[in-house]
C-alpha cells in the first residue's frame, strides 16, 4: 500500500495567512504615516528648558544635591527630567528635604510648603526655595 503524499496547505489556510499579512502591513503602514516627521517634532524643548533654568543655575552650586518640587499630573515626570537635564551636573533629588529646593510649576500657581520660603523667583514658574530655619 502506498502512503498518501502530503498536500500543501489548503486554500482556506493560504487565504487566512494572506489576510493576516495584509492586515499587518496595513497596520504598519498606518503607524508609519501617522508618526510625526522629525522636521515637525519639537526638538528645541531641551534648549527652551536650558534657557528657562539659566538664571537659576547661576545661583546654584556647580555640583552637589538640591531638592525638587513640581506639579503633579501627566507633565510631572517630563518636567522633572528636563530640570535635571538643564541643571546637570547638579543632582536634582525629587524631595524637599534639602537646604536648597527648586520649585518648578510652569502651569499652575505655586503653593509653598510650610517651613519653606522663596529665596528668588526666576519667573515662568521657576523658584528657588530655602528652609525658613536655615537663615
Amino acid at each position: 500500500m502506498q502512503e498518501p503524499t502530503p498536500k500543501g496547505p489548503s486554500t482556506r489556510t493560504q487565504a487566512g495567512v494572506l489576510l493576516f499579512l495584509a492586515c499587518s502591513l496595513l497596520s504598519t503602514a498606518r503607524i508609519v504615516l501617522d508618526a510625526p516627521s522629525p522636521r515637525h517634532a519639537d526638538n528645541d524643548i531641551a534648549i527652551r528648558s536650558d534657557e528657562r533654568f539659566a538664571a537659576l543655575k547661576s545661583r546654584l552650586p556647580a555640583y552637589g544635591v538640591v531638592g525638587y518640587l513640581g506639579e503633579s499630573g501627566d507633565s510631572a515626570t517630563p518636567d522633572y527630567y528636563l530640570t535635571q537635564y538643564a541643571l546637570a551636573p547638579l543632582i536634582v533629588d525629587p524631595s524637599p528635604d534639602h537646604a536648597l529646593v527648586i520649585a518648578n510649576f510652569p502651569n499652575a500657581p505655586t503653593q509653598i510648603p510650610p517651613g519653606m520660603q522663596v529665596a528668588q523667583d526666576f519667573g515662568h514658574g521657576v523658584l528657588l526655595l530655602t528652609r525658613k530655619d536655615s537663615q
